[in-house]
C-alpha cells in the first residue's frame, strides 16, 4: 500500500462522475487525492505547497488543462501532470508534452495511469 504522506494527486475535471470515480479508484489504490470542478475551483483551493502531481481534463468549459497548466508554469509552479482527453489531438499531446505533462487517452489504462503518478510523486519528493 501506498504512503498516505504530505503527497497527493489534484483531480480537475469538470465532469463529477470522473472526478468521483478517479478519487475513489486512486483512495483505493493507497494515494490521497483531491478533486476540484475547474481550473478556477483548483487554483482558489489547492494547497500547492504540499508535493504532488495533477491529473487533467484537457476540455474543460471555463478553462482548459492545457490552461491551466500553461498558467501554473508561468508562475514558476513545476508540479507533474498528466493531460487526459476523451479525443485523440496530435496537437494538444505535442503542447502536453512542452508543458511537461503526459498525456492519456479517458478512460485510461489503470496500470499506466497508477505508473504515471508514482513516477510524478516519487519525482515531487
Amino acid at each position: 500500500m501506498r504512503s498516505q504522506s504530505d503527497r497527493i494527486v489534484y483531480v480537475v475535471d469538470d465532469d463529477e462522475a470522473v472526478r468521483e470515480s478517479m478519487v475513489a479508484f486512486l483512495e483505493a489504490v493507497g494515494f490521497a487525492a483531491q478533486a476540484f470542478s475547474g481550473a478556477r475551483d483548483f487554483v482558489a483551493r489547492a494547497d500547492l505547497s504540499r508535493a504532488g502531481c495533477l491529473i487533467l481534463d484537457v476540455h474543460m468549459p471555463e478553462a482548459s488543462g492545457i490552461k491551466l497548466l500553461a498558467d501554473l508554469r508561468r508562475q514558476g509552479v513545476a508540479i507533474p501532470a498528466v493531460m487526459m482527453s476523451g479525443r485523440s489531438d496530435p496537437a494538444i499531446a505535442a503542447v502536453a508534452g512542452r508543458l511537461g505533462a503526459a498525456m492519456l487517452a479517458k478512460p485510461p489504462d489503470d496500470e499506466n495511469l497508477i505508473r504515471l503518478i508514482d513516477t510524478a510523486l516519487s519525482d515531487a519528493t
